[in-house]
């Protein structure tokens, strides 16, 4: 282990809960008060039939005050008001990035059980059980998600940060152009609670400087589920590298022995976004990961879907198609892509 490695190790304290099953006594409340003053809501489903490719919802409401995860050029109240919402399947040509007004917008019970985002998304239930509708002019999208207590947590710094995916099942309907397709397979649910810049001061100018995020969901088959996250500081420090492993059949582990991700080519155009940086996104892209005694666990070479849509926080969302090896067998399929790189300034 390297000493940066163990020097995030001392303040995010995963390893003392990855591997157990979830507590089903966690919250998953909406923003309130100073320790809990953003949150994160997500869904993300890897694999759907064309021309959806996939579905994610992607909801952070209240800005954590964090470079890679801030839309401030969206703002139209304050900070711990704002909602910045992705949630897009590939047939959508526009309206995936949503932002609403907590007070004027939306609808939040005091225990998460209701979520209503303006008039485009309701999540409700309680785990393990929750429905989702997301409602566009081009496709509508309504699942019925079943969670597992297989759980993979991404940060646990007590009274400050606590982010963790559960492993679920889902089955339901998309109706776009007047027919509806059935689908059902693996998803994960996620949740995330912190302490955000805004807890100290109302200025969206001071930011935790994370330059660098790159998130990816795949289903290796029809019973387990790969994440891929790397999270990286100033000057390239790692501040995650990690690869989680999880099936219905059993909790899985942390995997970072090994850990490689490239970009092979990105697009012939970088992307503009709406605040003025310009940001280069894959075209091609491949990562490994090995297992406790170094041998090749997965690895995996991907053709970007060109489905990128804008708003996961300050980059984009989006898909690949990926061939593999899994435990040295062949494997085939589509990947939920988040990527997001504010390593170049803003122009």
């Amino acid at each position: 282990m390297s000493a940066a490695q163990r020097l995030v190790g001392l303040v995010n304290r995963t390893g003392r809960v990855n591997g157990s099953p979830f507590d089903a006594t966690r919250s998953m409340s909406p923003p309130s008060g100073r320790r809990r003053n953003w949150v994160h809501y997500g869904v993300m489903v890897p694999d759907l039939p064309e021309p959806h490719r996939s579905f994610g919802v992607m909801s952070i409401a209240g800005s954590p005050g964090v470079t890679i995860f801030a839309n401030d050029h969206a703002i139209t109240t304050t900070p711990s008001d704002t909602v910045y919402t992705s949630s897009a399947t590939a047939s959508m040509t526009d309206g995936q990035f949503l932002v609403h007004s907590i007070a004027r917008d939306c609808e939040f019970a005091a225990d998460g059980s209701h979520l209503r985002f303006g008039q485009d998304l309701v999540i409700d239930g309680t785990y393990p059980r929750f429905t989702v509708r997301r409602t566009h002019p081009e496709v509508t999208v309504e699942l019925e998600i079943e969670a597992t207590d297989k759980v993979a947590h991404f940060a646990n710094i007590p009274a400050m940060y606590r982010h963790w995916s559960l492993l679920s099942t889902y089955r339901g309907h998309l109706d776009y152009r007047g027919e509806r397709v059935e689908v059902q397979g693996l998803c994960t649910v996620e949740y995330a609670a912190g302490v955000g810049m805004h807890s100290v001061t109302a200025s969206t100018r001071p930011k935790l400087p994370a330059k660098f995020f790159t998130y990816h969901v795949l289903n290796l088959d029809h019973r387990t589920q790969a994440l891929l996250v790397e999270v990286l500081g100033p000057a390239g420090f790692p501040i995650q590298k990690s690869v989680y492993l999880r099936s219905l059949d059993g909790y899985g582990g942390v995997y970072t022995r090994g850990f490689d991700f490239r970009v092979q080519e990105y697009e012939s155009e970088p992307r503009r976004t709406p605040d003025g940086r310009v940001m280069h996104l894959p075209k091609s892209l491949s990562w490994r990961v090995l297992d406790d005694e170094g041998r090749d666990l997965i690895t995996i070479e991907g053709t970007a879907g060109g489905d990128y849509s804008y708003g996961l926080g300050a980059g984009f969302v989006g898909t690949y198609d990926y061939t593999g090896t899994y435990r040295g067998r062949a494997i085939t399929g589509r990947a939920y892509l988040e990527y997001i790189d504010c390593r170049r300034p803003i122009r």
